[in-house]
């Protein structure tokens, strides 16, 4: 079966601002970095995150990502320093992202820490015209006659603020915010452009008694002229080691884009896997077999497992 590659890779970098443009992770309450520079030294200890995304399994050309991101506090529990990096393929195109990021945290009273982040990006976005497999409605068009192999790096950066209030944290960022133009042809060809997408998160851990605890989480998302995006998530912690949870995600038609399933095993003080199906609900459900995701996550910690209740440590 001959792969439409062209039109589903340009579709998923974002050809116009009618769509959404960035990946979507299940995890977000667990991959917050790259969203929100101001998460940089919450966890109040340094750690490493590892995460891998096969989205619409069965879907040639589907998104496939990868995300490895390091935060630690810096000299002091106030100042967070940040890096991460994320690869994505998705059809003939390929993108590398790598940012650093910077934090500090306001300290408006013991109960309540407001802090601030920017973070500074430098992406490479590569399309393959020549890959064989690639189906061109139109055989002169322009925008592909000039070269078969295109190449373009850019930079952006992005804001961020994240508050903790006992066991509850809000956030909100901006994580690209220039608009920039990522289009190939150097004709008289409307390029097209990423824009600026908005994120707000919350999430906080209630105690149902001895063993168990509730964590819900949320993340919004929002580009002008699209449609707001919503993940809700609930998962329930048992003796601190072990999570299960179910998301929400609104989107795509009728009842909604997926249901998720989460799993999370802390093994010990520092070392932490976990795994997430996603469900699809809406009409792709005819065309894939749902969505796959793998998390690591490992702390350089030496703080006693009870710490763990914090919802930054989770």
């Amino acid at each position: 079966m001959k792969k439409y590659i062209l039109l589903f890779g340009l579709c998923v970098i974002g050809f116009s601002a009618m769509a959404q443009q960035e990946s979507h992770f299940t995890n977000f309450m667990n991959n917050y970095l790259p969203l929100n520079p101001a998460y940089a030294g919450a966890r109040e200890v340094p750690s490493f995150t590892a995460l891998y995304r096969n989205q619409w399994m069965g879907f040639e050309g589907a998104p496939v990502s990868q995300v490895l991101s390091f935060n630690s506090p810096l000299l002091n529990k106030r100042v967070g320093f940040g890096m991460s990096i994320m690869h994505r393929t998705a059809g003939i195109s390929n993108s590398w992202t790598g940012g650093m990021a910077y934090s500090y945290d306001l300290k408006v009273s013991k109960k309540l820490g407001v802090r601030i982040g920017m973070h500074g990006l430098v992406r490479y976005l590569g399309m393959d015209f020549g890959d064989p497999s690639v189906v061109l409605r139109h055989q002169n068009d322009p925008a592909t006659a000039s070269a078969m192999d295109m190449n373009q790096y850019f930079g952006n950066f992005g804001i961020g603020a994240f508050a903790t209030y006992q066991d509850f944290y809000f956030g909100a960022s901006v994580p690209r915010m220039l608009a920039i133009d990522i289009g190939f042809d150097e004709t008289n060809l409307t390029a097209a452009q990423e824009v600026p997408h908005a994120y707000f998160m919350a999430g906080g851990i209630f105690r149902l008694n001895e063993s168990i605890r509730l964590r819900p989480a949320l993340m919004a998302k929002y580009v002008q002229n699209a449609p707001m995006d919503l993940d809700v998530n609930l998962s329930f912690i048992f003796e601190k080691d072990a999570s299960v949870g179910i998301s929400y995600r609104a989107g795509g038609n009728g009842l909604g884009d997926s249901v998720d399933l989460l799993l999370y095993y802390q093994l010990n003080e520092r070392f932490g896997a976990g795994l997430a199906y996603d469900f699809t609900i809406s009409q792709l459900a005819k065309y894939q077999t749902g969505s796959f995701e793998a998390l690591m996550r490992y702390d350089l910690r030496s703080k006693k497992r009870g710490d763990l209740s914090n919802p930054r440590f989770f």
